[in-house]
């Protein structure tokens, strides 16, 4: 996409560093156009990446099994025969306000991180996530899931936005077989160079430490999740940079001629 900016005539430097201002709103602007707009709108490839969530090895569980973090996520196909389990106790804490009334819920999740990315991500599109389930015990008043992804930086903080997609009703969510459960939920982000990509289900229950289990890294279970990358050439700092340098390697030029560089009736492009 290019850009054509006013025609200017300019001979002081306040003239050069409104073109250095303009151009710099140009490139914001293209930014903003390129984020607001969608795959098909800019005419880009979209790729349809399914990932798989595996049990490479432990990074986490906490001592009252509520939270694991396993290794990892990633393109690769499932790597048992039989899949691998997690049982996970629902005893984290948390308190809700439901119309007038306060209710205690406990909390109990899963996640399963990429390695760092070598290079920005940009995902554009839903994502529609699957993780197989199930649950011993006996139905609780009411219990939900929640499916979804997060960013997090190399120190293991979470940056951003979670983006997800839950449902909950009366008695037991998860049935007492093993199955499928899948939600879909919006991403339009571009994920950073380094940081990691955590997928994670999180089961909630009226009850204190209601358990169930998850089954994933085997073909006949394989909990997974399909999203839609996008390349979208957004503006770089790089090119921020290289503009800036030029304008100015031009109105450092213009000091040392002392003359007017900027002819009229010249249009300035920049793609």
């Amino acid at each position: 996409m290019s850009i054509e900016y006013v025609p200017l005539n300019r001979r002081s430097a306040s003239g050069v560093l409104l073109i250095i201002l303009v151009c710099m709103l140009g490139l914001a602007a293209s930014a903003q156009f390129a984020r607001a707009t969608g795959p098909s709108d800019l005419g880009l490839e979209a790729n349809i990446v399914r990932m798989n969530f595996h049990m490479y090895r432990s990074i986490y569980r906490s001592l009252n099994s509520s939270v694991f973090i396993y290794s990892g996520a990633d393109t690769n196909p499932p790597t048992y025969a039989t899949a691998p389990n997690t049982l996970v106790s629902c005893a984290v804490h948390q308190s809700a306000q439901i119309w007038f009334t306060g209710v205690d819920a406990w909390l109990g999740g899963v996640s399963w991180i990429t390695e760092p990315l070598s290079e920005d991500l940009r995902i554009q599109g839903n994502v529609s996530m699957t993780v197989w389930m199930n649950t011993p015990d006996p139905a609780p008043i009411a219990s939900g899931y929640a499916l979804g992804l997060t960013e997090v930086d190399n120190t293991g903080n979470p940056i951003g936005n979670q983006f997800y997609q839950y449902r909950y009703g009366y008695g037991s969510i998860l049935s007492e077989a093993p199955a499928p459960f899948t939600l879909t939920f919006s991403v339009n982000q571009t994920f950073v160079k380094s940081n990691i990509l955590g997928f994670f289900v999180i089961v909630g229950s009226t009850t204190k430490e209601w358990r169930y289990r998850v089954y994933f890294d085997s073909p006949t279970m394989n909990s997974s999740t399909e999203l839609t990358t996008v390349a979208i050439p957004v503006p770089e700092f790089s090119q921020l940079g290289a503009l800036a340098c030029m304008t100015l390697a031009m109105l450092c030029l213009c000091a040392i001629r002392g003359r007017r560089c900027w002819a009229p009736e010249r249009a300035v492009v920049s793609r």
